[in-house]
């Protein structure tokens, strides 16, 4: 791969700065992988850096009935590269042709989706800024073109730090005010929805990944409630999800009592609570230093929020001073007031009762 194509891309990808629009750093994150890397199929999805799973993205070659399968593979089935080892590695690109030593049939995703496409090895990265993935990349590479080069892993390796801090922007960039309906959905055990709310439709085309004609249950939404249905308990299952309208949704599923595989779905608007600590990461802050932010909203002291978190006291106070460096902020009431009114206000205003 020359030299001239990893600079194109890497350009391409550095003009998002001015402007981080989520669809526009999708689009352009595709076109810079083409640029340094051939590929026929690609599943490029933004992920929710608490769980892990898709919130939305981009695809590219896949026909809807693939969606499915990929990601049953993804979360139930055993296999190599998994994007949840990939974002906790030191490794963030790997492919499945060296995974496997050149036998792919040792891989089910292979075995059960692969084969039948005419693949010759699937690239896999996470975009991870620090220890939060923000977005995950399937590339599949057909038979005539053999497996993807070493050239090829290293530009995209190297492209992987101006991925991940282009879709942290323009994720945090997305609309943050809590707005539209709820829905309530019932799903059975083979993902076909039983029963919907008024508004449930409409939420759920709203859901639907880019790039691919998803019919029923969209994938995103999919993915939830295979979680929920697989951890085999009571307990709920909680993301956060952005539609198409650059909205953030809060999806909750829960698996139905009894051996029938039903989970309901809950769709409503984001909270704040919700999305604070996404949002606090345009700030570039660490996991402990949003912890500290969100302790200092509550209004506590250098020793309780040193309590709460067990640590000490002067280690609080280094935290603090690293987080105005960072924000450009001298005090905590202009941080909590500054954050609170840049990416919360509307939603508070739109949340509130107000009496004649």
């Amino acid at each position: 791969m020359a030299v001239a194509d990893f600079t194109r891309a890497r350009d391409r990808l550095r003009r998002l700065d001015d402007a981080p629009d989520l669809t526009a750093t999708l689009e352009a994150t595709q076109a810079a992988l083409h640029d340094v890397a051939k590929f026929s199929w690609s599943a490029l999805m933004t992920v929710d850096p608490d769980t892990l799973l898709p919130t939305g993205g981009l695809v590219e070659g896949f026909a809807a009935e693939a969606c499915a399968p990929f990601w049953d593979n993804e979360l139930l089935a055993p296999g190599y590269n998994k994007f949840t080892d990939l974002a906790r590695s030191t490794t963030s690109v790997a492919t499945l042709f060296e995974a496997t030593d050149g036998d792919l049939d040792r891989a089910p995703i292979y075995t059960n989706l692969y084969a039948q496409l005419g693949v010759a090895d699937e690239l896999r990265a996470a975009f991870a800024v620090g220890s939060r993935c923000w977005g995950v990349v399937s590339l599949l590479r057909a038979i005539d073109d053999g497996p993807f080069t070493d050239d090829e892993c290293r530009n995209v390796e190297a492209l992987v730090p101006i991925i991940a801090k282009s879709l942290r922007a323009g994720v945090v960039a997305l609309d943050t005010e809590a707005k539209g309906t709820a829905a309530m959905l019932v799903v059975d055990h083979d993902n076909q929805v039983q029963d919907l709310t008024l508004e449930g439709g409409r939420l759920l085309d709203e859901l639907r990944t880019a790039g691919v004609d998803e019919h029923g249950l969209p994938a995103i939404v999919r993915n939830v409630v295979t979680r929920a249905r697989a951890s085999r308990s009571s307990s709920h299952i909680a993301t956060r999800l952005h539609g198409t309208s650059g909205s953030w949704r809060r999806v909750t599923a829960i698996p139905m009592e009894g051996d029938r595989g039903s989970v309901a779905v809950l769709i409503e608007p984001a909270r704040a609570a919700d999305l604070t600590p996404i949002l606090l990461e345009a700030y570039d802050l660490t996991e402990r230093e949003i912890d500290i932010v969100i302790h200092l909203a509550r209004g506590l002291s250098t020793k309780h929020i040193a309590a709460e978190l067990s640590i000490s006291p002067h280690t609080v106070r280094d935290h603090v001073k690293a987080i105005f460096t960072k924000t450009g902020f001298s005090t905590r009431g202009e941080l909590v007031a500054r954050v609170f009114s840049d990416h919360l206000l509307d939603g508070f205003h739109a949340a509130v009762h107000r009496n004649a």
